[in-house]
């Protein structure tokens, strides 16, 4: 008898801790009230999406307030973009290892001119993000894009994006690419780095709007001069025991050279006169500040005769550097009727 009442205390207590109160929500159906459950719905995706938001509302915004929203289709121009440089590089031959330079096979005349020169080792800036490189972005919701892709031997390339509105009015992102490339070649590694941060700020009104950025990047690569004479027949009649590109010998394998750099952007603009359905005239000013510290340098341990004699044996350093800054003061004038007016100022 003991046993069995036993028995029945302990079914019944099993019953009671399994037992769940039922409750009746409006629409007259059961819903359990479990604290898993209600922890699981609270966290639930369905919750999170801004169901107003569209993908016209992510927009992208150039140095130049050209405005386009993200494109999320799958087409073969997306293909063409999936590389190093993130475009389409159909005019450019690439060298032998990932973050090195290319020849270029087409010319660009609608490329800006510029009143100052150019600094030199212009072959290593084919992946420094200048100022029409950056974009400044206003999405409805938290904005991700990451690629992911391996290079030669050892290595991986991944540029890693987020951006997100704190409010309707600011927006920052943060994007950080890098690269380090081992290359099938003695002597060739690539090593690169391009971090970019960016923000925005507009008024309620939109009568004052602001694109900062700042931008670093470092772009390292190990010369080797290519391939030495001796070794060039074994390349082009591809002899079997060279098919292995690493024990061909090549001219260098002390030297190496990198470019560094570091830019702060500001561009503002106040709207005095907006244009609206009742006026024809629109009048604003703008205000550019920019400063960037770069430099390019070339180290060698030792001397080669590859280029002759020379007036120095080790230790060879080749360096320059720039610090340029520009500042450009803009008054611009837009009539229904006249057309648009630009009167500008600026300091190099």
């Amino acid at each position: 008898m003991k046993k069995l009442l036993l028995t029945l205390l302990v079914l019944s207590i099993t019953f009671n801790s399994f037992s769940q109160r039922l409750k009746k929500t409006f629409d007259g159906e059961s819903q359990t009230i479990n604290d898993s459950i209600a922890s699981r719905q609270s966290t639930s995706n369905r919750n999170l999406v801004n169901k107003e938001a569209k993908i016209t509302d992510y927009l992208i915004i150039s140095h130049q307030r050209d405005t386009t929203y993200v494109d999320t289709t799958l087409t073969i121009a997306k293909e063409y973009k999936f590389n190093y440089l993130r475009k389409d590089n159909v005019e450019l031959i690439s060298f032998s290892n990932l973050g090195q330079t290319y020849n270029t096979l087409a010319y660009d005349f609608n490329d800006n001119p510029h009143l100052m020169p150019l600094f030199g080792a212009r072959a290593r800036h084919f992946n420094y993000m200048e100022v029409e490189d950056i974009y400044y972005y206003h999405v409805p919701t938290p904005l991700t894009e990451l690629m992911y892709k391996s290079a030669f031997e050892q290595g991986q390339l991944v540029d890693a994006f987020f951006t997100t509105n704190i409010s309707k009015q600011i927006n920052f992102s943060i994007a950080y690419k890098g690269l380090r490339s081992l290359g099938k070649y003695q002597h060739i590694l690539t090593s690169t780095g391009n971090f970019r941060f960016t923000t925005s700020y507009k008024t309620k009104n939109k009568r004052y709007i602001a694109n900062a950025h700042f931008v670093s990047q470092d772009l390292m690569n190990q010369e080797n001069g290519g391939l030495q004479n001796s070794n060039v027949p074994y390349f082009e009649e591809g002899i079997q025991e060279f098919k292995d590109r690493g024990v061909l010998d090549v001219n260098f394998e002390n030297a190496e050279s990198i470019l560094v750099g570091k830019r702060f952007h500001l561009d503002h603009l106040f709207n005095i006169i907006e244009s609206d359905s009742l006026s024809t005239n629109k009048l604003n000013i703008e205000n550019i500040i920019s400063f960037e510290d770069k430099y390019f340098e070339f180290t060698q341990d030792n001397a080669d005769d590859f280029f002759g004699d020379a007036f120095k044996n080790s230790n060879l350093r080749d360096r320059s550097t720039l610090e340029n800054f520009y500042t450009q003061l803009k008054g611009n004038y837009s009539n229904k009727y006249l057309g648009d007016v630009s009167v500008s100022g600026s300091y190099t």
